[in-house]
């Protein structure tokens, strides 16, 4: 399997909304569209910079501390820091092949194999 393909296999689509919050308190509202184990794609209309640390805060799950690893057209790819649980996508995982529209609690430890 190619890269590409494992890391896309790695992603699960999910459509959650929250607030990205900048180093300077500027708060836009935002779009989650994918959730890995390493961090998220969210589309949103900030202006923020490659390696500027930001604030994730996702609604029903919580806050999230990240920083900008890629930008694209279609959004921003974060890297997740800290937060509740740094698993984003043990929370999406219950939706199985459907668009997850919202985070699940997994129920049991998300970072347990």
């Amino acid at each position: 399997m190619a890269d590409d393909d494992k890391r896309r296999d790695d992603r699960l689509p999910v459509l959650w909304h929250g607030t990205l919050t900048t180093e300077d308190d500027q708060e836009f509202p935002c779009e989650v569209r994918d959730v890995s184990h390493a961090g998220t794609l969210i589309t949103c209309d900030a202006d923020v910079a490659m390696g500027q640390h930001l604030l994730l805060s996702i609604d029903n799950l919580g806050d999230f501390a990240s920083v900008v690893k890629w930008q694209g057209s279609r959004g921003l790819g974060l890297m997740i820091l800290a937060g509740p649980d740094l698993a984003l996508k043990k929370f999406a995982e219950g939706a199985g092949q459907d668009l997850s529209e919202s985070p699940k609690d997994p129920g049991e430890d998300p970072l347990a194999g």
